[in-house]
């Protein structure tokens, strides 16, 4: 039995479930049931409370779209994808792609507007590079790799005292590696710290001057600014919290809700604590499905799983909306930018609907749509080629 949905927040207007009945009653039973509710629905007028609304990032024959790794929103007209052939900035409104430099294998984004920088994790070592923000404009630019980030599997990135300095945080299993950025004549890096955690690193953000780092069963905070022991953000001497730790389970994200209070995303569950680890709240988030990331942009976390990504308010504690997409993950660390693993794959952009103007614009239909512009950009050549739509080869010569 198929049930189909109409007027849902997607690329497409309808949404098929497949049920499986084992009799011809049961069919029945679900068949009156979803009769009733929707009838209830129909009578309540419920208020549209959606926060996202999905749109199509970029046009989905992109040949590059179908590898995307990662991404990250430049600025209201360009996306920078990383893929397995490198790195690459797209103009959503002039069909425009610049590769930029000669990196492969790009697995992680991070923009740094603050030191105006780009740092990416690529290759098959997976080191670090640095490079000016201006390279994403088109413009010749070294590469700045840090030797000892070898094997990283995440980065990000912040700022300290008071937004004076800039810093890029790289963890490498169990490793936590911390730098001072710094841009004048020429790009270049200080290690001031070296951190070690409890197990592997899973999650890790800079909030309030401080490193937020996720591991198996914990959440620990290490200060920035002056060395000191980290703080746990789960106390070992909470009774309500100890099941966390009895039964192992996988860390997602944690959410900075204020100044004094933390959201602590599990794979299990999600619990609230105060600054000093207790349990800040009786309410706990409860998952609809066993997610497998989360992802926060203020006041609403997007909790993403096989068949949907459900949006929670962390300020209330309320499930306030399902976006119906299956096999769709996150590309960057908001969320805002989407890969749906379909037969069609396609980048998708979740516009949030509550806020003054969007962080992408998006055309209208092409003048020209048998031709797009493609630019090949790297350290030693600039070359440029006219190509159909949709047939865009990566290559050296792009």
């Amino acid at each position: 039995m198929d049930v189909t949905a109409s007027q849902l927040s997607a690329p497409s207007d309808r949404y098929s479930v497949a049920i499986l009945a084992d009799s011809e009653n049961e069919k029945s039973e679900w068949v009156g049931a979803l009769s009733e509710l929707h009838e209830v629905l129909r009578k309540s007028h419920p208020r549209d409370r959606s926060v996202y609304a999905l749109k199509e990032a970029c046009d989905r024959r992109l040949p590059l779209i179908k590898t995307t790794q990662t991404a990250a929103i430049v600025d209201r007209k360009r996306i920078a994808l990383g893929n397995e052939e490198g790195l690459f900035v797209v103009h959503v409104t002039i069909d425009e792609i610049v590769r930029v430099g000669d990196m492969k294998k790009i697995h992680q984004i991070e923009l740094i507007p603050h030191g105006q920088m780009v740092a990416v994790i690529s290759g098959r070592s997976r080191h670090v590079h640095l490079f000016p923000m201006s390279a994403l404009d088109g413009q010749k630019a070294d590469v700045h790799k840090l030797a000892e980030t070898r094997g990283c599997q995440t980065m990000t990135s912040g700022t300290v005292c008071q937004g004076a300095h800039t810093c890029l945080c790289v963890a490498r299993k169990s490793q936590v590696f911390c730098y001072e950025l710094f841009q004048s004549q020429k790009m270049s890096h200080r290690k001031f710290r070296e951190l070690q955690t409890p197990t592997n690193v899973q999650w890790m953000a800079v909030c309030s001057e401080q490193l937020c780092v996720g591991f198996q069963s914990g959440f620990l905070r290490y200060p920035l600014r002056r060395e000191g022991a980290p703080y746990r953000m789960l106390h070992a001497h909470d009774p309500t919290l100890s099941f966390i730790a009895h039964q192992p389970v996988d860390a997602l994200c944690a959410v900075e809700v204020s100044s004094i209070e933390y959201l602590l995303c599990f794979k299990s569950i999600g619990i609230y604590t105060d600054s000093r680890g207790l349990r800040s709240r009786p309410t706990e988030l409860m998952w609809p499905a066993a997610p497998t990331y989360c992802r926060y942009k203020a006041p609403y976390l997007s909790v993403y799983s096989e068949n949907a990504v459900d949006v929670f308010d962390v300020n209330s504690t309320e499930w306030i909306q399902t976006i119906p997409l299956k096999k769709v993950r996150p590309l960057n660390s908001e969320g805002s930018l989407n890969i749906l693993l379909l037969e069609t794959v396609r980048l998708i952009y979740f516009r949030n609907k509550k806020t003054d103007g969007d962080e992408l614009v998006f055309p209208g239909p092409s003048e020209n749509p048998q031709e797009q512009m493609t630019r090949h950009v790297s350290g030693k050549r600039l070359s440029s080629s006219r190509v159909p739509r949709g047939k865009a080869k990566m290559s050296s010569g792009l």
